[in-house]
């Protein structure tokens, strides 16, 4: 499994967590910002579109979703944005890609949490596996995500990276 590196700052309320994904640049930035592609590892977006300025809300289960307005980005680069989930702080969430071969490192920082930080460690870990299959055309089902999450959140707090 390509995870790298992986921090907690729970003082602050961040997280990071950097990925080797085995694509290039491109197909990881269509795993980002597509509509076909998010379904398969984060969730179905139901309004808007990946642009700077628009506000997309992502439905992440039946009656939960996460509207974020998109602060910047520059294709197969990075991408900025806020994040809101209805019960939660409002957040800011930064993902940077850079080729590397045949691979991409992802490096995602995710500030503003407050309490929720050491949840949304293990959440990002499952979603970049998640991420990290469909770009290897094995997406692997939905409806199995929190069993996934559950065996790689016991894995991971065993390891010290």
């Amino acid at each position: 499994m390509p995870l790298t590196s992986r921090s907690i700052d729970a003082a602050a309320g961040r997280v990071s967590v950097c990925w080797s994904l085995p694509a290039a640049s491109d197909r990881v930035w269509w795993g980002l910002t597509s509509p076909e592609a998010l379904p398969h590892w984060i969730g179905t977006v139901t309004t808007g579109e990946m642009t700077v300025g628009a506000v997309v809300t992502i439905r992440h289960a039946e009656d939960y979703s996460c509207t974020s307005e998109i602060l910047d980005c520059g294709p197969e680069a990075w991408l900025a944005l806020t994040w809101k989930f209805p019960d939660e702080p409002l957040s800011q969430l930064r993902i940077e890609l850079a080729q590397e071969g045949g691979a991409t490192q992802l490096d995602l920082i995710h500030e503003g949490l407050e309490d929720e930080a050491p949840g949304y460690l293990s959440g990002w870990q499952t979603h970049l596996f998640y991420l990290e299959h469909l770009l290897q055309g094995r997406p692997l089902p939905m409806e199995e995500f929190w069993q996934v999450h559950e065996r790689l959140d016991r894995k991971y707090r065993s390891k010290r990276l």
